[in-house]
């Protein structure tokens, strides 16, 4: 498949109304994309905050797709329909034969594979032209090369956290800690390129990006360093629309419009404020079935949680744990339970330290980033056995994302 994904990517298409609009906006993110343009034009410098928008809104449509894909793929969620392929996801019967995670574009449900490989592709081909040209030809270079970046190194971050194995541009599987060594390079390098921009906004988005990586490389020095340079109160979001299925908040569209996916129950109560839970007061996609619905989001247009100095705390604290630093772990994650007044906790060993970072992690990042999906790969969390409560339908055996068949036969 990353054969015939390099193909579509190599017919590039940007957006025209970026041209027609981009003169009177305030920030290239005030651009829409209503229009396209010959993919022969694209090697003009002057369409370069064009290009670097097109980066963003590749990858912020694939990380919608992923966030949601694997919140109801984790234990977030129950399936609460039994439309095939739908239900096979939150039952985790999906599996390397079925298409929809692969090939699903934009557009569709949960398509991962194609988007992601697509948001790479493009970070990759556009930092290349950003480097060929100078800053005599382009205003604020080293600043979109960091942007592309960063876009770029969160693309094989999550291909390296989701899935079971990784190939590019036709090449051969390799180990998922391939995805993730890269997106340290990409992250790395544009710590370094934002910077030297002075893009403050850049340079803490690859921050907690790079803190990330590293402690799924289990690089606890480094992911402490990394994570502690992020200022409070930082946050990045995806940002979502209501005026395409591209832009969709694809989480509040499947769980809560169409009502195909119900909090699982032990997320209802957990008697803490992160979780933020409700009874919708009403059936879900199967009648029969009660809706329960996260209210981190609203409608089709709401934002999703990229980065935050939140999440940097958990990373800084859980590796602190990771390398015996109990109190200081502990001191961290108390810290912010008393900013939501909830009482501290206790640990006296590097265990019970890093179970707590894992169980403040579920409640603080619960429902966005793919966060629980890798807590349970990672951490070799047990997952739930036995049969979907709602529809007595067995669960699965999947838990990263497999290779896909139709990659392995060139398909």
């Amino acid at each position: 498949m990353n054969t015939m994904v390099v193909r579509q990517i190599s017919r590039l298409m940007i957006p025209a109304a970026f041209v027609a609009t981009l003169g009177a906006c305030g920030s290239l993110l005030d651009v829409e994309f209503p229009g396209r343009i010959p993919s022969e034009q694209i090697n003009d410098p002057g369409l370069a905050a064009v290009l670097t928008r097109s980066v963003i809104g590749d990858f912020e449509c694939a990380y919608s797709n992923y966030m949601s894909g694997s919140a109801v793929h984790s234990d977030e969620y129950e399936t609460a329909n039994s439309n095939v392929p739908l239900a096979n996801w939150g039952e985790r019967t999906i599996d390397a034969d079925q298409d929809d995670y692969v090939v699903g574009p934009c557009e569709g449900n949960f398509g991962m594979q194609r988007t992601l490989h697509t948001a790479r592709f493009q970070a990759e081909d556009i930092y290349n032209r950003l480097s060929g040209w100078t800053d005599a030809q382009v205003a604020g270079r080293a600043g979109l090369m960091a942007t592309v970046r960063a876009y770029g190194g969160y693309a094989y971050l999550l291909m390296g956290e989701g899935f079971c194995e990784v190939a590019f541009d036709g090449g051969a599987r390799q180990p998922k800690t391939v995805a993730l060594t890269t997106a340290e390079t990409k992250l790395g390098e544009a710590v370094t390129l934002a910077t030297t921009a002075g893009n403050a906004d850049m340079l803490n988005l690859a921050r907690v990006g790079l803190a990330r990586v590293k402690l799924d490389l289990k690089k606890y020095a480094e992911a402490a360093a990394a994570a502690q340079l992020v200022p409070e109160a930082y946050s990045k979001t995806v940002d979502r629309g209501a005026e395409s299925p591209r832009r969709w908040n694809k989480l509040w569209r499947l769980a809560d419009q169409i009502g195909a996916y119900t909090v699982a129950t032990a997320y209802r109560d957990m008697g803490d404020p992160r979780v933020l839970v409700a009874d919708a007061g009403r059936g879900s996609f199967n009648a029969e079935v009660r809706l329960w619905r996260t209210t981190k989001y609203a409608g089709l247009n709401s934002p999703m949680r990229l980065a935050s100095s939140i999440e940097a705390r958990l990373i800084l604290a859980e590796a602190l744990a990771e390398q015996g630093q109990v109190a200081n772990a502990m001191t961290i994650l108390n810290t912010r339970r008393a900013a939501v007044s909830l009482p501290p906790l206790a640990a006296t060993t590097q265990a019970e330290a890093v179970a707590h970072v894992i169980a403040e992690r579920q409640k603080e990042l619960s429902f966005e980033g793919g966060h629980r999906l890798n807590d349970l790969l990672r951490k070799n969390i047990a997952w739930k056995v036995g049969a979907n409560p709602f529809t007595n339908r067995a669960y699965g055996p999947t838990t990263c994302w497999p290779h896909p068949t139709k990659e392995i036969n060139g398909a």
